[in-house]
């Protein structure tokens, strides 16, 4: 599957601009949760940072590759003795988009790396790190030639049961504010 998705983008990077970006922005994080037999949601804001490349295929189509780091520090269940948490994201998407003058909708897709933890008051901690994969949308307006905000969610099913307690991870969706300045 990886040699298939490397194919699939080699033609990309041959076809790519230098058009580099570094990004940093906020991020609101909701968590859906089952304990037990009650489901509820947990948020936090937190912040993510980006880099990534534009690719403008034709005058109205762009696509982008993006790599980011999304800080979530989600508590999903506190107890006296026990500690569960969504922590953080390392993500890597595709987002094929329109561009008109200064604003462009993409949609994204992507894999992330999902880092969750369980510790007790003991000192036990029993981490859980494994892939997602996501699809959203994002809005890009370019403020100048150099910088553009970018507002976009990200939807990922992800699940993950807590070692030390009867709580579930079910799903999580992240919606980001950021600033992008343009390196090249």
């Amino acid at each position: 599957m990886n040699k298939v998705f490397l194919f699939l983008l080699i033609p990309f990077f041959c076809y790519s601009q230098n058009d580099f970006y570094l990004g940093f922005g906020s991020v609101s994080t909701v968590a859906k949760i089952k304990n037990e037999n009650n489901t509820y949601g947990k948020r936090n804001l937190d912040f993510g940072v980006y880099y990534g490349n534009n690719i403008r295929l034709t005058k109205n189509f762009i696509t982008v590759i993006e790599a980011f780091y999304l800080n979530q520090q989600v508590v999903l269940n506190r107890t006296r003795n026990t500690k569960f948490e969504l922590h953080q994201n390392i993500g890597f998407g595709i987002k094929p988009g329109f561009y008109s003058g200064k604003h462009s909708v993409h949609f994204s897709a992507g894999i992330l790396g999902v880092y969750v933890f369980d510790q007790n008051s003991l000192g036990n901690q029993f981490d859980h790190f494994d892939e997602s994969y996501y699809y959203g949308m994002d809005y890009n307006y370019d403020l100048s030639s150099k910088l553009s905000c970018n507002l976009g969610v990200i939807l990922s099913e992800f699940y993950s049961s807590s070692y030390f307690g009867p709580v579930e991870l079910e799903e999580f969706a992240v919606l980001q504010f950021t600033l992008h300045y343009k390196l090249f």
